[in-house]
């Protein structure tokens, strides 16, 4: 595999950990809100460079539609 490869690989494996982290939240906590607003910026951050990069949203498989906004509301009912 190539370096490049490999990047593409650690950037999908990473963004699948953030949304799941995520989505995982299950308070309404002001902690909770905290962490998702974290989440949200890593996300955001992360999408932002690739395409600066050139590399498309979907090589990091996190869903065709996905926007890191939604990481905002994926808290679980408590």
């Amino acid at each position: 595999m190539s370096t490049q490869q490999d990047a593409l690989v650690v950037l999908e494996e990473v963004a699948q950990s953030l949304k799941a982290s995520a989505e995982a939240v299950d308070g309404g906590s002001d902690y909770d809100r905290g962490r998702l607003m974290g989440y949200y910026e890593a996300l955001s951050t992360l999408l932002s460079q690739c395409a600066v990069a050139g590399i498309a949203p979907d090589a990091l498989h996190l869903g065709a539609e996905f926007r890191p906004e939604a990481v905002l509301g994926a808290r679980k009912a408590a």
